[in-house]
Order: C-alpha cells, then sequence, then structure tokens
C-alpha cells in the first residue's frame, strides 16, 4: 500500500513540475510576442484645451432694447451683440455645446429673444429666453485642433404689436457657458 501512495505521489509531482514548466514557457511566450510588437510611439497621449476670446467682454449687460422683429447681423440698434471666438489649443478636435445663463431679467418671461451666428453668418440656433435658468443656444458644434471659430449673439425685445412701454427701464443680464468634449479616435 505504501509502495502505491508512493507511486502516485510521484505522478502527482511530475503532473506538476509538468504544469508549471508549460505555464512558464506560455509566459516567457506572451511576454516575448508583446515585446516584439511593440511599435516605437505606440503609445500616444493627446490632450486639448480650449481658449476662449470675448471680443467686447465676458457678461451680458443690455439696456435700451426697443421692441423690433428678428434683427439680423446688420442691424445697429435695439439689439445687444456679443462676439465671442473659441480656439482650440490642443491636439484633439472636439464638439462644443455653448449655452446662456441667466442671472437677471427684469423683462416678461420669452419677452427677450436669441439668435446665435457663426462667422459665415449662417444662424445656428433662435429661440426665447426665459426668465431664469440656462439655454442651451449651440450644440455639438465641431472643432477642429487649432481651429479658431467667432460667434455672435443677438438678443433683442421682440415685438408682440402691444403696447410694451411697461418694460422699459428693464435690464437683463447673464453670461456663457462653453463646454467642449473630446472627440476620441480609434
Amino acid at each position: 500500500m505504501n509502495n502505491s501512495k508512493s507511486r502516485t505521489d510521484i505522478f502527482y509531482f511530475i503532473v506538476l513540475i509538468l504544469t508549471l514548466l508549460i505555464m512558464i514557457v506560455g509566459v516567457t511566450f506572451t511576454y516575448f510576442s508583446l515585446i516584439a510588437s511593440e511599435k516605437e510611439d505606440s503609445t500616444k497621449i493627446k490632450t486639448g484645451t480650449l481658449a476662449i476670446n470675448y471680443i467686447d467682454g465676458i457678461a451680458i449687460d443690455t439696456y435700451a432694447l426697443m421692441p423690433i422683429n428678428e434683427p439680423n447681423l446688420s442691424t445697429k440698434y435695439s439689439v445687444y451683440k456679443k462676439s465671442f471666438s473659441v480656439k482650440s489649443t490642443g491636439t484633439l478636435d472636439q464638439t462644443l455645446n455653448i449655452s446662456m445663463f441667466v442671472t437677471d431679467n427684469d423683462f416678461d418671461d420669452k419677452a427677450l429673444s436669441y439668435a446665435l451666428y457663426d462667422s459665415t453668418g449662417y444662424k445656428i440656433s433662435k429661440n426665447s429666453i426665459p426668465k431664469t435658468g440656462d439655454i442651451l443656444i449651440g450644440s455639438n458644434i465641431y472643432l477642429k485642433s487649432n481651429e479658431k471659430k467667432t460667434f455672435t449673439v443677438l438678443i433683442w425685445l421682440q415685438e408682440n404689436n402691444k403696447n410694451q412701454d411697461y418694460e422699459m427701464g428693464n435690464t437683463f443680464k447673464g453670461g456663457f457657458n462653453i463646454d467642449a468634449s473630446q472627440i476620441k479616435y480609434q
């Protein structure tokens, strides 16, 4: 019986040694395969940053708005214009979401309207401005690496064909938030 147990122990010991040997050969093969397939510059870190230039200041502060129908970029009176540029100074392309936040609005809810234009004069969006809150005025705007885009926002008191004298002296204050999402390449 001892002889049989001794043979079984030797058999298991040999199986253990062979298993360890096969594992060592497998790990060694995998390691050298990875080293051989690694290319120079195969690991790159890409970053992206965003620079915002408020051409005429950061704050939105309106006064002297008179009721008008939708203006265009060449309208000079009774419209508030805010121009700003966004530049990607990183190595990744990005998409932008531009929102306007309202901090103080004495006008009736949705009495003010806005339009967002790009530098070519293309109207990206147009809508009314609520009394409070954030408004998404541009979404998924593509910005290439090292590219600069300029935008202009128009804000006006929308004509409603009624007496709007009670809106005289009211103020609107707010600002912009620009969120960038880097585009992931594979």
